[in-house]
């Protein structure tokens, strides 16, 4: 009899440890998403950098807490600048060098799961890529900048592509922000997380 209580004693014992564990972790998810809970404004990065293509990108993200307050919904939003040389071909007579400007964004949901853990979960149908046509600059002779007439119109062709570069782009990026790692805010300022191997630094807006 005493050892089935002493067994039953155990057996509470690791339920209620089982239970305080529990209900910390969700205390520490709380206080976490509490704390990243608006709009934050990263610093220019490298977006893409190859041969024939430098460009750079500044990123927004705001997250905004429901009513389980360890998560909700958040959105992406990128303003991204792009210098991009396109070879001569069938359609060009001769190189082009692009300039161009794009804005994009993208939604999805957030849940902080640990004390310094974010899970992101981005919808692909619901990112969006602009390129403003008149924003673009084309420049038909790499080496003297002249800017040609004909190659004005196939401005429309050159914006769809340089659009379609910085779409593939960005859907690489996006879609590998699923797990912030190491997420810290300091000061209720300054958030601090990890992706990867690469270490990101938001302001508070």
């Amino acid at each position: 009899m005493f050892k089935i209580f002493m067994k039953m004693k155990k057996m509470i014992f690791g339920i209620a440890a089982a239970c305080v564990l529990g209900f910390t972790s969700c205390d520490e998810s709380a206080r976490l998403a509490k704390a990243i809970d608006g709009t934050w404004s990263g610093a220019p990065e490298q977006l893409m950098n190859e041969v024939g293509t430098q460009s750079t990108m500044i990123e927004t993200i705001a997250f905004e807490r429901d009513s389980t307050d360890k998560g909700g919904s958040v959105v992406i939003s990128t303003m991204v600048s792009v210098n991009h040389a396109m070879p001569a071909d069938s359609s060009l007579m001769q190189p082009v060098s692009v300039t161009a400007a794009a804005k994009s964004y993208v939604m999805g949901r957030w849940m902080a799961i640990d004390d310094d853990e974010v899970m992101l979960q981005l919808d692909p149908a619901s990112m969006v890529v602009e390129v403003d046509p008149d924003a673009v600059v084309l420049s038909a002779n790499v080496l003297s900048g002249e800017t040609e007439s004909t190659t004005e119109a196939l401005k429309p062709q050159i914006v769809a592509a340089v659009k379609a570069k910085i779409t593939g782009a960005l859907q690489t990026h996006y879609f590998s922000m699923r797990h912030l790692d190491d997420v810290k805010v300091k000061d209720g300022s300054t958030l601090k997380f990890e992706i990867g191997k690469t270490d990101y630094v938001f302001l508070r807006q």
